[in-house]
């Protein structure tokens, strides 16, 4: 019986059929139809013909062929091969392939894997049946033509049943007693996840022990045997993927593996351990919303170009699967597994094993046995492999990234780069943290446009603090010349209806803590240098410092927390380096007037960052901004908080509690940073990942100066006898 496909067309004001049909010659048809015919013959491999699976059988192939199907006029139906056993019938296939045109090349490693489907052991001879569908999107048509097949399989000697990886470029060398085993998909597919190196040999062989070893390559990603060993291009991690049916290598790079808090969208990167497996320690956060404890997770993949959620399988066989992301959103839920309840806030062992598609996530004890005794010799190395990995000795100013790479319009953390510098400096004495201080000026200079004015308010308050103390370091009299240019152009930034340093120079621009903070506290410093020897608009530098933050107190500052918000209207955006600098301007402004509430808004805003800006741990809590991510600029957040609750710490009249509360969390801070969220490239570089929770990826200049700036601030806590 023939099967139709009706085809409507809708036209500007009627529905018109199409007139497609077929018959014998096809013509068009009056019922307006769409019509594929089944084949009529099956040519190759003729009835009852005998098939020998060959020993060579990776390179012995069959051509299955049929005559064309008859289609309407304009139809070019598709095909698919029908494989079922003896007593079988075409409707349940054990097998199918498809087909473009009228014919197709099978190896025998494929008709080896379908012969084991219909029960012919190794070995043996048995009879496997096959016709052809031909179809034409919905349309379709099974032949009525059978061919039988006498297949004798190969000995079980003959096929390959196991690869292993092997050869000077993999991580096992080229001991084959070493190698690893492919993990086996199907009776032809293998997969394999492996480091490989650059440049030098690998193979894949059948076996590790005996004489009778076959080996295997790539080339053109195709397998040949007995072929030139293949090399890769690029060191990394690939995965390998071997199909023997179609004698297909598919090698791709797998550049990252990371667990996947879902409601957070946050990945935490995983490091290659080897042999497939994928491992971290890092801290497990459960975040608390209006249902209670969020559990859930799954784990993303990175191959090549392509992102793949790693998620919970229903099969039982496996427990994870694959997903391609498509869309993250509706995918994102999908398969997920949920934290156990005895990891809430602790420090745990995560693995993934590609070998075998499962993962495990257990607690492990906190352990800050590895940090140095010395944080001063910790500081000496960290900040001498910033200057290393970031100072660009021929610009005078910082790179963005490891690799070099300058972001043009970096302009704020070239300043607090160039803060952690003056640091070393003051701490160490060292003339070459000077020459990069006085190069400093004319690199970020000519970078900026060849003047240090900027259209954000924020950039240049950032600029101004440190150009003072570069100043204040060095003697360096450019320096105080800028420092005085800027603070001039940020007054400039002051809003006369609504209060507040705006943060751009655009008409539209608001008020906000990232501009006044840090204003507040150059108002101050340079009161204390200058004093009435600087007037603007009829006010004094610590006249308009407390002008300044009163505003912040009166408009952003919430006196019953502490709590420092970035806009009047959002009460929600909260930032470490808000809390940091208006905390700042308070000390500042304590310092000049002894009035007590300075000293209490600061100890208020500590008290509210600590425990609301923060991951909590068994034992204390990790300074954290909650849209922190690779390569941002809120990576450089609690960089800026960490500069101004030193001080806090060790201010004189901070009462004894406090001051034993703020060091014990600012250590803990550093421990956990060096021990579970610092690693090291290939040149031994110290580098620090924007979370101080979990091992860095790569990192950016952002979130290496917080990193900074934090082991050089229990240095000089170390130095001047708080710790």
């Amino acid at each position: 019986m023939k099967r139709i496909l009706y085809c409507f067309f809708l036209s500007s004001f009627m529905v018109i059929g199409v007139l497609l049909s077929c018959s014998d010659p096809v013509e068009e048809d009056k019922d307006n139809l769409i019509v594929v015919n089944a084949v009529g013959k099956l040519i190759s491999p003729a009835d009852n013909s005998v098939l020998e699976l060959s020993d060579d059988y990776l390179e012995s192939k069959e051509k299955f062929e049929w005559q064309n199907a008859e289609a309407s006029k304009g139809v070019v139906p598709k095909y698919e091969i029908l494989f079922f056993k003896e007593n079988g019938i075409p409707s349940d296939p054990i097998y199918t392939i498809a087909a473009a045109n009228n014919s197709v090349t099978i190896n025998h490693v494929k008709l080896n894997e379908i012969s084991a489907k219909a029960g012919i052991e190794v070995g043996a001879s048995g009879i496997i049946k096959w016709t052809v569908r031909a179809y034409y999107n919905s349309v379709s048509a099974v032949s009525k033509e059978i061919n039988r097949i006498v297949i004798k399989r190969p000995d079980s000697d003959t096929p390959v049943s196991r690869l292993f990886l092997t050869g000077k470029g993999t991580e096992f060398g080229e001991n084959i007693s070493a190698s690893m085993e492919f993990t086996k998909i199907t009776d032809t597919e293998f997969i394999i996840f492996s480091k490989l190196t650059a440049g030098l040999p690998f193979k894949f062989i059948d076996n590790v022990e005996g004489n009778n070893i076959r080996s295997f390559s790539v080339s053109n990603n195709k397998l040949v045997e007995n072929g030139a060993d293949a090399e890769i291009a690029k060191s990394g991690v690939y995965r390998i993927r071997v199909d023997l049916s179609s004698r297909s290598v598919d090698v791709k790079e797998v550049t990252n593996i990371s667990l996947y808090y879902c409601i957070k969208h946050r990945p935490i990167n995983l490091q290659y351990e080897g042999r497939g497996k994928w491992k971290t320690v890092c801290l497990i956060s459960f975040s608390k919303e209006p249902w209670g404890d969020e559990t859930r997770y799954k784990f993303r993949m990175t191959e090549g170009k392509v992102n793949i959620f790693l998620e919970k399988s229903l099969d039982a066989s496996v427990s994870m699967k694959e997903s391609v992301i498509v869309n993250h959103d509706q995918q994102l839920w999908n398969g997920v597994w949920s934290y156990s309840h005895n990891l809430k806030d602790k420090w745990a062992e995560v693995t993934v094993d590609m070998s075998n598609y499962s993962h495990r996530i257990e607690p492990v004890a906190e352990d800050f046995s590895g940090v140095d005794a010395s944080w001063a010799n910790l500081a000496d190395r960290s900040t001498s492999d910033f200057v290393k990995a970031f100072w660009n000795t021929g610009e005078k100013h910082f790179n963005n990234s490891l690799s070099g790479d300058i972001n043009r319009y970096d302009y704020w953390p070239e300043a607090h780069g160039i803060d952690v510098i003056i640091d070393a400096y003051l701490r160490t004495g060292d003339e070459k943290y000077k020459q990069i201080i006085y190069d400093f000026y004319e690199g970020v200079k000519k970078k900026n446009g060849n003047t240090f004015k900027n259209s954000f308010y924020d950039d240049m308050a950032w600029h101004g603090l440190a150009h003072l103390r570069a100043f204040e370091a060095t003697d360096d009299s450019r320096y105080e010349e800028s420092a005085r240019d800027l603070w001039s152009w940020i007054l400039e930034g002051w809003d006369d209806e609504n209060g507040g340093i705006k943060w751009n120079d655009q008409p539209e621009s608001k008020p906000g803590v990232p501009s006044t903070g840090p204003a507040t506290i150059i108002g101050v410093r340079r009161w204390l240098k200058y004093g009435d020897s600087e007037i603007t608009d009829g006010l004094n530098n610590l006249e308009w410092a407390k002008k300044m933050y009163e505003w912040m107190r009166e408009t952003r500052y919430d006196p019953a927390t502490g709590a420092v918000h970035d806009g009047a209207e959002n009460k929600t955006s909260v930032w470490t380096y808000n809390a940091g600098t208006f905390l700042g301007s308070a000390m500042e402004l304590y310092n000049v007037t002894g009035e007590y509430r300075y000293l209490g808004d600061a100890i208020r805003t500590a008290d509210w960052t600590l425990e609301n800006l923060s991951l909590k741990t068994e034992s204390n809590r990790i300074l954290s901004d909650w849209a922190e991510q690779e390569d941002h600029d809120v990576n450089l957040f609690k960089g800026v908080f960490i500069r101004y609750f030193t001080r806090l710490i060790m201010h004189p009249d901070l009462p004894s509690d406090k001051k034993e509360k703020y060091r014990r969390f600012i250590e803990y801070n550093a421990k956990a940073l060096i021990t579970y969220a610092t690693t090291t490239d290939d040149k031994g570089t110290l580098i620090y990942n924007y979370g101080w929770y979990f091992k860095p990826k790569k990192t950016f200049l952002r979130a290496q100066i917080s990193g900074c700036t934090l082991i050089e601030a229990l240095a000089l806590l170390e130095k001047k006898g708080f710790l």
